[in-house]
């Protein structure tokens, strides 16, 4: 089924090239509005990895890009975003909001430049949107600021391609099998005895030497992706010799070189688990 956007991103003719229905429609409309926030510096590459999962699901999906009203990106071209974003508070009414992560797991969240505006993002986003996903620091910021649930800095960076258990059945979970593997990456993450004890939230899937990677409000139709279903095969190793030229001494990640010698990378077979997943969300939480 097609993602049909209203801006021509450059994404669309890449993914294009990969057989997958995007199109530039600006006059077209999906069955579900989707709005996507997106802070990640590299917006190009996240806007790709997304897109390319989103095109597989089986609805017609409209598609916008939003950026923060008062935050100007430093990574970016802001010839880009003027471009290809809409402001975050122009889509006053969507069927799913997605709210991108950061790398910016090392920083207290009041030390974060747009952290103020975020922060009144969170707070209507449930007014605007019919279900909310939070993927990884922005699952982990709206984990603190909605349930008061702080981050625990690693000793160690969690980066890796993990296996899960299926804590509790659930339909945001349905047709993937206990062992589930996803990537993970980051420094930080929501302290797990209080997310596993937060009466209003339901861990969903678990990696024992990795953490949460989903779990639910249920009744707030909330979802908090902490792992990176969207990653393409090669992107831990990139992340991994990015902080290796800081000098930041990174370890590689763990389960994830096809061979012994970490030499070949992986293709991204947990994408399809993540297509399911994105499935399942948009298929059980939006009501029409």
């Amino acid at each position: 089924m097609p993602v049909l956007l209203h801006r021509p991103l450059p994404a669309i003719e890449t993914l294009q090239a990969e057989g997958l229905d995007i199109r530039y429609a600006p006059k077209e409309r999906g069955d579900i509005r989707i709005g996507f926030l997106n802070l990640m510096p590299d917006k190009i590459t996240t806007e790709r990895q997304w897109l390319r999962l989103f095109a597989q699901v089986d609805a017609t999906i409209e598609f916008h890009f939003l950026f923060l009203n008062r935050w100007v990106p430093k990574t970016t071209p802001i010839e880009h975003i003027r471009r290809y974003y809409s402001p975050v508070s122009d889509l006053l009414k969507l069927d799913a909001l997605v709210i991108s992560g950061a790398p910016l797991g090392t920083k207290e969240y009041e030390e974060v430049g747009y952290w103020d505006e975020l922060c009144e993002v969170f707070d209507y986003a449930d007014d605007i949107a019919q279900t909310v996903l939070y993927l990884c620091w922005a699952a982990n910021a709206a984990l603190f600021h909605d349930y008061n649930i702080p981050r625990k800095q690693k000793a160690r960076k969690i980066s890796g391609v993990y296996g899960h258990r299926i804590v509790r059945p659930h339909p945001l979970i349905e047709g993937l099998p206990n062992g589930v593997q996803f990537p993970h990456s980051r420094h930080a993450e929501a302290r797990q005895h209080q997310l596993f004890a937060h009466n209003e939230l339901q861990v969903l899937l678990h990696a024992p030497n990795a953490g949460t990677f989903l779990a639910v409000d249920e009744l707030r139709r909330r979802a908090f992706l902490l792992g990176h279903p969207e990653y393409e095969g090669d992107t831990l190793y990139t992340e991994f010799r990015r902080d290796f030229d800081k000098g930041l001494l990174p370890h590689p990640p763990e389960y994830y070189f096809v061979d012994e010698e970490a030499s070949e990378l992986p293709e991204p077979f947990w994408q399809a688990s993540g297509v399911q997943l994105l499935q399942n969300w948009l298929h059980n939480w939006i009501k029409k």
